[in-house]
């Protein structure tokens, strides 16, 4: 069983909740799509988890700000990306170089990996299709344009969904695996475990285990880490979404 983590934003409330969670379900392997750091109060003991921890972990943009300097943040995550900086630099060069080191994709086997899209796998988003058209814009991109992969695992938006030839499928509490045949084409968000932007406070990542696709939600001490981003002096705006899902 691999776990496909993305989006952790230096919340290391909602990383320990997911690490003691996929010890229990048998997890051997520790995928990571991107955007360890930005946002959250806690970017080194993050980071170190991550380093130690995660066979494979991407460049976001949010890693590329950090190493670039280069961004179009708004300024709440603009003022986080600095100060993650400094923090990663004061904690020795080890991390950062680990940072520089991070690659845009990787492809394990039938999966490909990227934070953003196939398209642009650091900035691009897959946005869960609102209409019949987009739908149908998303079945044509599986079709033709997933060539040497079966499964695209995605970051980046926060939010979780599956998009298959058959349609889009959002999982919840009810419903959250999904069976995924060898050969079958599928765009999968795993949503975000230190930021989810679905109204739903609760951690997202995903597991795989063969053919089997589960979506996990995992309730943490959001007050906690809220109170930890004000004594950074954050914007309070990166504590108030967390406590929204927004």
């Amino acid at each position: 069983m691999i776990a496909i983590l993305s989006d952790l934003h230096s919340n290391l409330e909602a990383l320990l909740v997911v690490m003691e969670h996929c010890q229990k379900l048998g997890v051997k392997q520790y995928l990571c799509l991107g955007d360890v750091i930005g946002y959250g109060p806690d970017p080194v003991s993050v980071a170190r988890i991550a380093k130690n921890t995660f066979t494979t972990s991407l460049m976001g943009n949010h890693e590329e700000a950090l190493v670039t300097e280069r961004h179009r943040f708004n300024p709440h995550a603009a003022q986080a990306i600095d100060w993650t900086r400094r923090c990663l630099q004061v904690a020795g060069p080890d991390l950062m170089h680990w940072f520089t080191e991070r690659k845009p994709f990787a492809l394990h086997g039938r999966l490909l990996m990227v934070h953003g899209s196939i398209y642009d796998p650091v900035h691009d988003y897959v946005d869960e299709p609102e209409n019949p058209i987009e739908a149908q814009q998303m079945i044509e991109t599986l079709n033709t344009d997933f060539s040497g992969f079966d499964i695209c695992f995605a970051g980046h938006n926060h939010t979780p969904f599956m998009a298959t030839t058959m349609g889009v499928m959002v999982p919840h509490d009810g419903h959250p695996t999904f069976r995924i045949p060898k050969g079958h084409k599928a765009y999968v968000c795993v949503g975000s475990v230190g930021q989810p932007r679905d109204r739903d406070t609760r951690l997202s990542f995903a597991t795989l285990d063969g053919e089997e696709l589960t979506f996990h939600r995992l309730p943490y001490d959001v007050a906690k880490t809220q109170a930890k981003i004000k004594a950074a002096g954050l914007s309070s705006f990166l504590a108030e979404r967390l406590g929204q899902g927004i």
